[in-house]
């Protein structure tokens, strides 16, 4: 009997921890945690305005916007986005600038006929460093990171994204 028992035990324990395991994406999230995963980053992000050389080297071609992670609700108002931009930088002389850092800037908007709820503006951030083995040039870059965002309130979101002359909107739907 003592057997029965002891085996019962152990049946339940492990159906507990696969149960745990399975619940939280077997350890990539806490088990009461609503929102969504971390973002992933190619470049690293700044919210701050500093020094920032040769901008108008930058030129952005591409910019596209997905969205990764929805699951809004009544307790979850946050999913992931990502940003994907390319383009090109051109530069004379020595001083090859590349990307260092992005910027991103959120605000919502209070003109009803941008037909938006917020903008977000994203932009790269060059830095430039020496470089004797170039005059002059042209490279190409690109790089994808992700976001986390926060819808403003319930119903249909619409959020503006803004890089270089690019813009693109998404809509999330926000639920009770």
């Amino acid at each position: 009997m003592a057997i029965i028992i002891v085996l019962t035990l152990l049946t339940l324990a492990i159906c507990a921890v696969a149960s745990y395991w399975y619940l939280t994406g077997f350890g990539e999230r806490s088990i009461f945690e609503k929102g969504p995963r971390s973002a992933r980053l190619e470049v690293p992000v700044t919210y701050t305005i500093a020094w920032w050389a040769n901008q108008e080297a930058l030129k952005v071609d591409s910019f596209t916007i997905d969205i990764v992670e929805s699951k809004l609700n009544l307790f979850n108002s946050k999913s992931v986005i990502s940003y994907k931009v390319s383009g090109q930088i051109t530069y004379q002389g020595h001083w090859q600038p590349k990307i260092r850092e992005v910027h991103i800037s959120e605000r919502i908007n209070q003109d009803s006929t941008l037909n938006c709820d917020r903008i977000i503006e994203i932009t790269p951030v060059l830095e430039s460093k020496e470089n004797t083995q170039t005059n002059g040039g042209t490279d190409l870059f690109e790089f994808k990171n992700e976001h986390i965002i926060t819808s403003n309130h319930w119903g249909v979101n619409r959020i503006k994204f803004i890089c270089g002359s690019k813009e693109q909107t998404i809509e999330l739907q926000q639920s009770k």
